[in-house]
């Protein structure tokens, strides 16, 4: 381990098994789609919303997308925006995806089938 690597955070987001698992910062040295998916989460919980942009900039998460559906399957309310984002150039991008956290708790999905 490195010296300045704390060593309490060594692993922590590994321990993580889903997105629903809200605890602390992690040290988010996976890239897995858990990890992921718990980026976002971290990130949504703190600031509201998210652009595709910010996701791959700040969190390095290249497909954002598909971690929105993942936590959308998970149960999280999140719904999607469009957004103009200005690259460093000046150059104006319409239609870049935003996606607003309504519900910080999730919630049960509906088509779970009961066998009586």
């Amino acid at each position: 381990m490195a010296n300045n690597e704390n060593p309490k955070m060594k692993g922590a987001a590994v321990d993580a098994t889903t997105p629903k698992t809200k605890t602390a910062k992690r040290n988010f040295k996976d890239n897995s789609a858990t990890n992921q998916c718990l980026k976002i989460l971290d990130w949504l919980f703190e600031k509201g919303s998210i652009t595709t942009t910010q996701a791959r900039e700040h969190l390095d998460v290249m497909s954002p997308a598909a971690r929105i559906l993942q936590l959308k399957k998970d149960g999280y309310q999140i719904v999607r925006l469009n957004d103009t984002w200005t690259s460093e150039y000046g150059i104006n991008h319409k239609g870049v995806a935003r996606y607003v956290l309504t519900q910080k708790e999730p919630v049960e999905p509906d088509n779970v089938s009961e066998v009586m």
